[in-house]
């Protein structure tokens, strides 16, 4: 009973985490938080064993409701993380193209090359 507890309030403490509005030094940290209640949580699921009460199963529900609303929001920082790395990886081309605008441009350009003789 106790470990399905601690489980639902490790869940809770990560979904507050995530609620909050957080920049890349936070997420960070963030995201190390949420790592290490995830082993502790990994921890106490081999602790909760059947047969339950009804109170466990009431906590069992909301577990489940919880687990949920942290895949959500786990997906969620995942998906702004990849959209921060792909503006990372974008923003040494468009300064490239910002020093040397005509780098890229072909060497024909313009011009008219008659091919017969």
């Amino acid at each position: 009973m106790e470990a399905l507890k601690t489980y639902v309030e490790k869940t809770k403490i990560m979904l507050q985490l995530l609620a909050q509005p957080l920049n890349n030094e936070q997420r960070e940290r963030a995201i190390n938080k949420i790592s290490q209640l995830i082993e502790e949580r990994a921890a106490l699921t081999k602790e909760i064993v059947p047969p339950f009460s009804s109170e466990q199963q009431e906590l069992g529900k909301q577990a489940i409701e919880l687990d949920q609303q942290l895949n959500q929001a786990l997906k969620n920082v995942f998906q702004h993380i990849k959209k921060d790395m792909r503006n990372a990886k974008k923003q040494p081309r468009s300064n490239h193209s910002y020093l040397n605008p005509y780098k890229n441009v072909a060497s024909f350009d313009g011009r008219f090359l008659d091919s017969k003789k």
